[in-house]
């Protein structure tokens, strides 16, 4: 065996079957190594497509995904990526090769330190070493697995990858399910008791612990409204009475309104790397809830219970009698307010009636991804989500260009399942090339794109501050065509009636699909 091999290994064994990248030739002894071992390699057009894929791959499945690149511009393609699985909390393993130890003392061509570069968005950065690689690799899987999971980052030199090492077995510890924690459930009981009217903001912690089922029981037991970041979408179906709406999306100044009517604040795996605005609920007692302690303080805690989210949350159903408390009438109330809000008329087709359609038509078990933008407000907001792990956005590194790869990896692991994603034509202009990977991988998605010509957030903080707009307008090549000559199908529209009629042609084709929907921008301005 060679040192790459082993890492190949250890990596099928983990149950992961893909990786991602653009190779040099600093790492193609890593990628012989994989494809003998029977992972299939996908080869992206940008290092960074790969890093998203990787680290949707990691999102969706809960184990490390695996983006590789070269040394130099390839490594740094790819860290973007990388430092979006950090701030999405995705566990993904990034190998980057680099140069002969040799001559990485003295060598400047493509020189970097890429321990250094990478080490401020992994959890662990650190060089692949033949005595080590066992270890070196084991440790890599668990550590991107474990805790509050993410990257880390494995640098391997070209020469290293090659070396022979002796033939041997090993074994990563099994996960073992945590079904305990630290805290006095029996007073955080006693204090909802006693409200009047609790509210649950509940977050990515909940998706992690699939505790889902038990925290819409919890909710129907204390008849209280349930608030999300979007990265949580579905962990409450959204179409359930007592799902309230997406925090930190376009319209939410309702939904903080109502957390500020609130009297007891339960934050139930409320990951504040979604939150961008001021806590403005100090006033209001808060219970954490959640794998780990209250450390970052972004809110005000009294209590604090952390372990397993979903052993928390069933020990509190059975301590809690079911009491009403909410009036269903004032949380309906809120819900059309915010829907009001975000869906203003408009004499051109606006973004939410595309949004809006999309959902309709679509499957119930769709999965849906979107880009950073102005339509991403608009998209967490209205888009229905009915199961988590179904609605993937990059809101921790609020990342543009994430849409269409986290569609990619979504449809390669969900075959059976339709994949959309509903991007801006900023973040399209970003991934446009990866049509091709569509293609020759059979990724048969539907690519929505809104197409303003404008990067609409950045033109409405400009209009905010008194600015020109100026910076922030450019022209979009012909959809049809472009799409057309990789192989795909491409569409042009510009009223919704139109849309309706593409949509549906294009959810009958087994191929990729590309929709160019001509919006106006207004009403995203509320």
């Amino acid at each position: 065996m060679i040192v790459a091999d082993v890492l190949a290994k250890a990596i099928k064994k983990e149950g992961i079957n893909y990786i991602f990248g653009y190779p040099g030739g600093e790492v193609t002894h890593f990628i012989e190594a994989a494809r003998k071992a029977g992972i299939r390699f996908i080869l992206t057009k940008h290092e960074n497509t790969a890093a998203f894929m990787a680290s949707a791959f990691g999102e969706i499945t809960g184990k490390p995904g695996v983006c590789v690149s070269t040394l130099g511009p390839g490594a740094t393609n790819m860290a973007t990526g990388v430092a979006n699985a950090y701030l999405e909390r995705s566990p993904l393993i990034a190998i980057t090769g680099n140069m002969n130890t040799s001559i990485s003392q003295y060598a400047t061509h493509q020189a970097l330190d890429l321990i250094a570069l990478y080490n401020p968005i992994t959890k662990w950065s650190g060089s692949v070493e033949p005595e080590s690689c066992v270890q070196i690799i084991s440790k890599a899987i668990k550590f991107a697995k474990s805790g509050v999971q993410g990257p880390v980052h494995l640098n391997m030199a070209s020469n290293i990858a090659a070396v022979e090492v002796e033939p041997r077995e090993w074994e990563i510890a099994p996960d073992k399910p945590i079904s305990t924690f630290t805290g006095d459930i029996n007073q955080v009981c006693e204090d909802i008791k006693k409200a009047k009217r609790p509210i649950i903001l509940a977050g990515l912690g909940v998706v992690k612990c699939d505790a889902h089922k038990e925290l819409t029981q919890l909710a129907e037991i204390l008849h209280a409204p349930v608030i999300t970041p979007p990265k949580a979408k579905g962990i409450i179906p959204e179409n359930h009475a007592l799902s309230a709406g997406v925090i930190e999306m376009l319209g939410d100044k309702v939904l903080i309104e109502m957390i500020e009517s609130a009297d007891l604040i339960i934050a139930i795996g409320y990951d504040v790397v979604e939150l961008d605005k001021q806590w403005t609920c100090h006033h209001i007692p808060t219970i954490n809830i959640d794998m780990i302690p209250n450390l970052d303080q972004f809110y005000p805690s009294y209590c604090d219970i952390f372990g397993d989210i979903k052993a928390i949350v069933s020990a509190m159903i059975n301590n809690l009698e079911p009491e009403h408390t909410w009036d269903q009438d004032e949380i309906d109330d809120y819900k059309k307010r915010l829907f009001k809000i975000i869906t203003k008329p408009s004499e051109d087709m606006a973004p939410h009636q595309v949004i809006k359609l999309t959902r309709e038509i679509m499957p119930r078990d769709t999965i849906a991804t979107c880009d950073v933008g102005a339509h991403k407000m608009l998209m967490g907001q209205m888009w229905t989500t009915y199961e988590p792990r179904t609605f993937f956005m990059s809101n921790g590194l609020s990342s543009m260009g994430f849409g269409l790869p986290t569609a990619m990896a979504a449809k390669l692991l969900y075959p059976e399942k339709p994949v959309v994603t509903i991007i801006g034509d900023g973040g399209f202009g970003m991934s446009m090339a990866e049509i091709e990977t569509c293609i020759r991988e059979n990724l048969p998605i539907i690519i929505v794109i809104l197409d303003d010509s404008t990067l609409s957030l950045i033109r409405m903080n400009q209009e905010r501050k008194g600015f020109p707009s100026y910076g922030v307008t450019f022209s979009n090549p012909d959809v049809k065509k472009l799409a057309e000559s990789f192989g795909a199908f491409g569409a042009k529209v510009e009223n919704i009636q139109d849309y309706e009629e593409t949509l549906k042609q294009a959810l009958e084709l087994n191929k990729p699909a590309v929709i160019q929907a001509v919006v106006d921008p207004k009403p995203y301005r509320i």
